[in-house]
């Protein structure tokens, strides 16, 4: 019996259409965005001046959500998201979200670790999913779930400068551009689907994407 078994499994076809991966760059440059007045939410609670500074985050910044862009591959009958991986988190650490954009697809979970040594208050607005996670010292850590797609502002009540983007996407393949504009999609089947990115500021960008048979990867740059 164990031998017909081994003979079954080496006769056993190779995925005749394997994964690929999908890379690129995002060449176009961040949105040049005013400063907004502040939410009526700061002006209603004021703010704590003896637990921080007004902090005027720099263009370069990777506190800056601007410089980075979510990419995303959409089409019909996707394979579901793997939800069970362990959650991304978006920390709260030197008076900034560390990352300041994150991609989840529905139903996944997000943590935010405070990693400071003072309190923070996490909250969003957004249609999307409207939450507030009060106040916790360092050391501890709350946990959001994601159940509509969207894009989703996050702030801090007691931080103004502070401000974060998580993008809710309905595929499994996606990725958020690292600091050098690049990104990396594994495991696309091959198939016709669109591209899309997201960025700050700006209007998404939507091409067509054809992952062809057979190939080891493909490469898109995303002027």
């Amino acid at each position: 019996m164990l031998l017909g078994l081994l003979m079954v499994l080496a006769a056993a076809p190779a995925d005749a259409n394997p994964p690929v991966t999908v890379s690129g760059v995002v060449r176009r440059p961040p949105a040049v965005l005013a400063a907004a007045p502040a939410p009526s939410r700061y002006r209603e609670r004021g703010r704590h001046d003896s637990e921080q500074a007004t902090e005027s985050a720099g263009a370069g910044c990777a506190c800056n959500p601007g410089l980075f862009a979510v990419v995303e591959i959409t089409g019909d009958n996707l394979p579901a998201p793997d939800l069970t991986m362990r959650p991304p988190t978006m920390a709260q650490k030197d008076r900034m979200f560390v990352p300041s954009v994150l991609a989840v697809p529905v139903g996944g979970s997000i943590e935010f670790p405070n990693q400071d040594p003072f309190f923070h208050n996490v909250f969003s607005y957004s249609k999307t999913k409207k939450f507030d996670l009060g106040r916790y010292p360092e050391g501890e850590s709350a946990s959001v779930t994601f159940l509509e797609p969207g894009i989703v502002p996050v702030f801090c009540e007691i931080h103004y400068s502070m401000r974060a983007y998580i993008h809710v996407v309905e595929t499994p393949w996606y990725d958020v551009t690292a600091e050098d504009r690049r990104f990396e999609i594994l495991g696309v089947r091959p198939g016709e689907y669109t591209i899309r990115v997201w960025q700050e500021g700006l209007p998404d960008l939507v091409r067509p994407l054809v992952v062809e048979a057979g190939a080891d990867s493909v490469w898109v740059e995303i002027p």
